[in-house]
């Protein structure tokens, strides 16, 4: 009997000092800088339902938790979680504000929760990671830290509570906050310098891109801004200001951009070493991209462990595979590769301890991680510098050793010939060519290796003011006055004239320039008469000048457009920052609206205010221009010093006529129009109405019609008509123009010219074209009779939808699911749309011609300024404007027009249509000018789908 006591008191007695010392406490004094809890520090892997709460009320639980020791991370399976646990017993005087440091920015949730020991009550408990808004953590650090304040005696355990996906370190450490400031500040030194070289090799290889023309140097500078992407992801810094509000990048942003770079790394590889574009190692190049596309994509099909595992294969083998290449590309008898395969052999070193530490394999002190990285990118840097400088030596010696005929591709004998010293130039500044008088003024060609070099040059290098005041050198006579900077002109004060020119087998036009020397008098002369007419800070016409420039244009009877731009968030920058960040801003806006807006005159009218002028251009084409300028500066981010900052405007349209009259009363409706987009909140565009009360009713109608609009989408109340394109033989097969109605409630159908309108105020285009697509393309399938005598049909394609780089896809699907063929299918592009949308409305046509589908310009003759533009459209037909046809027979300057449009059009192979055939004046007319189809009221009006089809049965 008495055993059995002493033995249940033993176990108790055990069960005791189990409880109360399984867990050993870390000490803590008053003279703490930095510690690691390692020693002291536990770990678990549970289910993750499990809360702090079931390791207090449960000590097998709590018992179960195990010392790191050794031990650098854990792997956890989805559905788990790892709760690290260490206790703190502070025995200074004083209160101590410490920080707790947990360094793995990739954390999808953190849990912090604080126990009290001696009041046996839970202190706090806080959720962050990468799963929440950066700015709803405790602390604005990268990685995890949380503020802890110790007071005398106090015993506090620490539970942290840490789920992700794959490798989990086990580390804490313990800080005081000044040291932890410090330490911090440093870190992001350093990680600023490493950024900083990053970008430094990113535009060193675009201005070798500008200066060889060579692809290699854009995926070399796609490389070193997706690994400087990579490092800030790792690092946390990308979350912290990159993207603060969008944590469900996080998840994902790290393996599409470590994808990213391996695939631009190895394309670069394979572009470089030309001797290795052929069998077998081609196929190595493609084994190596299906490994970076693999891992690119990985956040589709793959979870957290799967593309851990991925990433350490792809990035080995990708690193290990292009080593190989460039050790045989040297041991192939390329003296000069040598460098290059030590640079690889570096870039694979570095690269594998990198990774290998980063999966908790090799332990290495942070500053060994930041020398590796270091190494790595130097290593990069000399790849890139190894042939850009031979490649530059090659194409040198092959510009010095070339005919005189192939150095006067752009009028050389006649600059030769010429005492002034005149240039031409692309439109971003880049020196095409030159003739001697230029040469000898900068200093830059003595030798034709020199020469060769000015070739290359940015004339911004040699004209500083260049970039800033070149459209002002277009748009006017006067000359521009500059102050040289060259090799041999150092000082030089010279005259710019320039104009825009079209030159023989240039895709885009040129600028040619003269410059004069000026002596210093005349040079403070025309300096301060440039000055009077310019914003100091900007370079831009100030409002003086501006107005009378608009002035001059409505006396002169001349219609167009008014753009105002307010900057929402300048007064903000200034406040928040200093004047210089408010400068900042300005002038990079300003390079901004130039790089839009590049011959139009622009002016800075007050602090956070330009207005633009567009010379004889409507309200369609304001606000296509408008919407331009609001996709370019909502992508803008500003930087200043630790600073980002989203940019927000407002822009007012007006639509002047001659009849306005005064320059400054216009300048005020633009400003009320301005005024009004500001109200309606960020980045909003509004259109001046001249009259309140036309204002207030053409709201009230729009508001209606977007209604309207939304409903017939969702309901289908749009009826489809159709409207025939007769053709001069007789054909079985007809030809016709799909036209959208929208049917009221009483039962007749509207006109789309009456809501399209509001459409487009609401950004409805794309859906409506959509949906025209959608069901006339259902209805051929279902009647298959129609189908078959149908020839082509013509349907419209408003800018929204050429916009949208997935409409040619949804195309695509349609025709695939209803079965159709694409060449009986046109689509018609307004005018407007392919001169403001040049680039996108040639992309949508080449897109939709490899589909089979056939194109016609819409309107073709409004602005004779388009003319040039066919040679840049692969077109099937043309339609004649409207505007032009409507007074064809009482006009003989524009039978002039339309007879000059339909032979420019067969003569490129281009099928004209004649449009607003009202009379049969008009139609014999056309007839007698070549035209083969035709479309009008005389000859048929619109009608329905079902009935169109039985007329023609």
């Amino acid at each position: 009997m008495i055993a059995r006591i002493a033995v249940i008191l033993f176990c108790m007695l055990f069960s005791c000092i189990s409880q109360a010392h399984y867990a050993q406490s870390q000490v803590i004094d008053q003279q703490l800088e930095q510690l690691s809890l390692r020693d002291t520090l536990y770990f678990q892997i549970t289910d993750d339902n499990v809360e702090v709460e079931d390791f207090l009320l449960n000590p097998a639980l709590h018992h179960a938790f195990q010392l790191v020791k050794d031990q650098q991370k854990a792997q956890i399976e989805p559905g788990e979680v790892v709760w690290l646990f260490v206790r703190l017993r502070y025995t200074g005087e004083g209160s101590l504000n410490t920080i707790i440091h947990y360094d793995f920015p990739l954390a999808d949730q953190v849990t912090k929760v604080l126990f009290d020991r001696q009041q046996h009550r839970l202190l706090q408990q806080y959720h962050t990671g990468s799963d929440y808004p950066f700015v709803e953590r405790l602390l604005p650090y990268p990685s995890f830290a949380f503020p802890l304040i110790l007071e005398p005696s106090q015993e506090i355990d620490v539970f942290l509570k840490i789920k992700d996906a794959g490798l989990v370190p086990l580390q804490l450490s313990l800080w005081q906050q000044e040291y932890f400031n410090a330490a911090q500040t440093q870190l992001s030194l350093i990680e600023g310098i490493i950024q900083g070289l990053l970008l430094a090799l990113v535009l060193y290889n675009c201005y070798l891109l500008l200066r060889r023309q060579r692809l290699l140097y854009l995926y070399q500078a796609g490389c070193y801004l997706s690994l400087s992407l990579v490092i800030a992801t790792l690092s946390g810094q990308a979350f912290a200001h990159l993207w603060p509000n969008q944590p469900e990048i996080n998840s994902a942003i790290l393996y599409v951009l470590s994808g990213l770079t391996l695939l631009c790394l190895n394309q670069f590889t394979y572009l470089a070493l030309s001797s290795f574009q052929r069998l077998p190692w081609r196929w190595l190049f493609l084994v190596n991209q299906l490994l970076s596309l693999i891992l690119l994509f990985s956040p589709l099909f793959a979870d957290g462990q799967l593309r851990v595992l991925l990433l350490l294969v792809c990035s080995l083998t990708v690193l290990i595979s292009n080593s190989f290449v460039s050790f045989a590309h040297f041991l192939q008898g390329h003296v000069t590769a040598r460098f290059f395969a030590l640079a690889w052999l570096c870039l694979l070193l570095c690269g594998g301890l990198l990774m290998v530490s980063g999966f908790g394999l090799l332990q290495l002190p942070l500053m060994w991680n930041h020398a590796l990285l270091a190494s790595l990118i130097v290593s990069m840097a000399f790849i890139s510098y190894h042939f850009a400088h031979h490649q530059e030596s090659a194409d040198y010696t092959k510009y010095a050793g070339a005919s005189p005929l192939n150095q006067q591709n752009f009028g050389h004998l006649f600059f030769q010939q010429s005492n002034e010293a005149i240039f031409v130039a692309s439109a971003n500044g880049q020196l095409v060519q030159a003739n001697s008088r230029f040469y000898d003024i900068t200093g830059l060609a003595p030798t034709a290796e020199q020469a060769a070099r000015a070739r290359l040059l940015l004339l911004e290098t040699i004209l500083p003011d260049w970039p800033l005041l070149y459209p002002k050198a277009i748009q006017q006579e006067d000359p521009v006055v500059m102050q040289l900077f060259g090799e041999h002109g150092v000082g030089a004060l010279v005259a710019v004239t320039a104009e825009y020119v079209a030159m023989q087998g240039a895709e885009e036009k040129l600028i040619c320039g003269k410059l004069k020397p000026l002596s210093e008098e005349a040079y403070a002369k025309l300096r301060q008469q440039q000055l009077n007419e310019l914003d100091n800070l900007t370079g831009l016409l100030n409002q003086s000048s501006f107005v009378a420039l608009l002035q001059q244009s409505l006396s002169a009877n001349e219609s167009g457009a008014l753009l105002q731009i307010d900057l929402i968030d300048f007064k903000r920058i200034n406040e928040q920052c200093e004047q210089a960040a408010g400068d900042a801003l300005l002038r990079q806006v300003a390079a901004k609206l130039q790089q839009e807006l590049t011959t139009l005159p622009l002016a800075r009218l007050s602090a956070d205010t330009f207005v633009a002028y567009l010379p004889n251009k409507g309200s369609q084409e304001a606000f296509i221009q408008s919407y331009r300028l609001l996709d370019e500066l909502r992508g803008f981010r500003f930087i200043w010093q630790e600073h980002i900052f989203r940019i927000h405007i407002s822009i007012g349209v007006l639509n002047m006529t001659p009849t306005d009259g005064d320059a400054n009363q216009a300048l005020q409706m633009v400003a009320q129009a301005c005024q009004q987009a500001k109200n309606k909140g960020y980045n909003r565009i509004h259109m001046h109405q001249l009259d309140a009360s036309d204002q207030a009713l053409t709201h009230t109608e729009h508001s209606l019609w977007e209604n309207k609009v939304r409903e017939a989408l969702n309901d289908n109340k749009f009826v489809l008509n159709l409207q025939y394109i007769q053709q001069e033989s007789p054909s079985e097969k007809a030809r016709y123009e799909i036209l959208l109605r929208y049917k009221a409630d009483a039962g007749h159908l509207i006109p789309a010219v009456n809501f399209m309108p509001a459409a487009r105020k609401a950004n409805l285009t794309e859906r409506i074209d959509r949906w025209v697509i959608e069901h006339y393309f259902a209805w051929l399938y279902q009647h298959q009779a129609e189908l078959n005598k149908t020839a082509c049909s013509h349907l419209n394609i408003s800018a929204a939808s050429i916009a949208d780089p997935d409409f040619i896809n949804f195309i695509s699907d349609r025709l695939r699911h209803y079965q159709l063929n694409a060449n009986t299918i046109c689509f018609e592009i307004d005018e407007y749309v392919a001169v403001e949308f040049l680039s996108g409305t040639v992309s949508f046509i080449n897109q939709a011609r490899e589909l089979g589908c056939l194109i016609c310009l819409d309107n073709f003759g409004s602005g004779l300024s388009t003319f040039s533009l066919l040679k840049h459209l692969p077109l099937d037909h043309l339609k004649i404007d409207a505007n032009i046809m409507r007074k064809l027979t009482s006009e003989p300057l524009n039978m002039a027009i339309v007879r000059c449009i339909v032979d420019m059009a067969k003569s490129m192979g281009i099928e004209p249509i004649a449009p607003y055939i009202e009379t049969e004046e008009t139609y014999q007319l056309m007839k007698d000018y070549g035209v083969r189809f035709f479309q009008g009221y005389h000859l048929s009006k619109p009608c329905l789908l079902t009935e169109a089809y039985q007329q023609l049965g």
